[in-house]
């Protein structure tokens, strides 16, 4: 994590550390050194983030970073850091090959370690590894990382240059083969270990200002654009690696037009893209693709964007028509409710109309068969 000055002492108050060891020593004539890390009462810790002590090797300060309660996330995460790394002088770096390790106290047989290398900048001063070890490993009394509530971590570090090539000569050094980071910096702007992925040896970090920009590859880009482009960097690894362009100009119009891109896509949920939306994000990734950027993890994203949004416009319209079913039913039951009010008035009228021509008839037997309808009074008399 990139730690500001004011924030260079731990919080909270510190626990007893005990058998604080450094083993110096030489790595093909490199400088190295091995750090041992003992934390009593490491459970009873009520503290985010803690630093150890300040270990020297080949004459450069350095600590061991770690989140006890993990980053964030239900691992205990570890990194290491450029102790004194807020005087450094302008334009400084410091190129270190390193593991990390949470021991196994009982038997050794679980111990977790992992190696990286990096280079170590003003951009990124401390690298690790937020995913180290599961929290519910690391309280497992049977895999002997807590015991007697005490941790004890290593760090081996060799240094492997400390000087800052780029400022001098301008010449960005290549990558040696073989190599490959796999760690992430304490701050979150690269977690290529959350994607289960490994990168290059960092180009990245060492970036230096200059008229409000810094230094991406070997060209200049704006600080908001840098953390987009290195966390792409850390999560899909080949994505500049053809990316080559004369000039300063325009591959710097290009790449901060694909973070901005990015930035865009991030921020855009999948139901609230439409069909053209879709389309222009399609079109402007081929066009990033014709000047070298490899974007196939980007592609497929799209593509499984597109398949996401058919399904959710699926689930949609089940919806509407089971809404429209429900209303219709409604609808229906009301009619049924009617008719029966209907059906029972007509019942109470044909009940009426028999009771009417049954009086009609008893009342016709009833009349004097000597006197119609049509006869007068006194009909036999005149």
């Amino acid at each position: 994590m990139l730690v500001p000055h004011s924030d260079l002492a731990p919080n909270g108050p510190k626990p007893m550390e005990a058998a604080n060891a450094v083993d110096t020593h030489s790595v093909d004539d490199l400088p190295s050194a091995r750090f041992t890390w003992t934390i009593e009462n490491f459970m009873r810790l009520n503290t985010e983030k803690l630093y150890s002590q300040i270990f020297l090797v080949g004459g450069y300060k350095w600590r061991v970073l770690v989140f006890p309660k993990g980053k964030k996330v239900e691992h205990f995460s570890m990194y290491l850091d450029v102790a004194d790394s807020a005087t450094l002088p302008y334009g400084w770096s410091r190129h270190a090959q390193f593991s990390l390790a949470v021991i196994d106290q009982r038997t050794n047989k679980f111990t977790v370690r992992k190696d990286t290398e990096h280079k170590f900048g003003a951009g990124v001063s401390d690298w690790g590894f937020t995913y180290i070890l599961p929290l519910v490993e690391l309280n497992d009394p049977v895999r002997g990382f807590l015991v007697n509530d005490t941790v004890v971590l290593e760090a081996v570090v060799t240094i492997l240059n400390s000087h800052d090539s780029r400022m001098e000569t301008g010449f960005e050094p290549k990558n040696k083969k073989g190599k490959k980071e796999t760690g992430d910096n304490g701050s979150g702007n690269v977690e290529a270990d959350i994607a289960g992925t490994t990168c290059p040896e960092s180009t990245l970090s060492d970036a230096t200002a200059t008229a409000g920009k810094v230094r991406f590859l070997s060209y200049w880009v704006s600080s908001e654009a840098l953390l987009l482009l290195e966390k792409i960097h850390s999560l899909h690894e080949g994505t500049y690696v053809k990316f080559s362009m004369k000039g300063q100009a325009l591959p710097t119009v290009l790449l901060e037009s694909f973070a901005a891109l990015i930035a865009s896509m991030s921020s855009t949920k999948v139901n609230e893209l439409n069909e053209e939306a879709l389309q222009l994000a399609a079109n402007s990734t081929e066009d990033f693709e014709q000047v070298g950027l490899d974007l196939r993890w980007l592609k497929q994203r799209l593509e499984e964007a597109k398949v996401v949004k058919k399904h959710s416009e699926s689930i949609n319209t089940v919806e509407s028509c089971t809404s429209a079913l429900e209303v219709a039913r409604a609808t229906v039951d009301s009619c049924t409710s009617a008719l029966e009010v209907a059906r029972a008035k007509v019942r109470e009228l044909e009940d009426g109309l028999a009771r009417a021509k049954l009086e009609g008839e008893v009342m016709s037997r009833e009349l004097p068969k000597s006197l119609g309808v049509n006869d007068s009074v006194l009909k036999d008399i005149v």
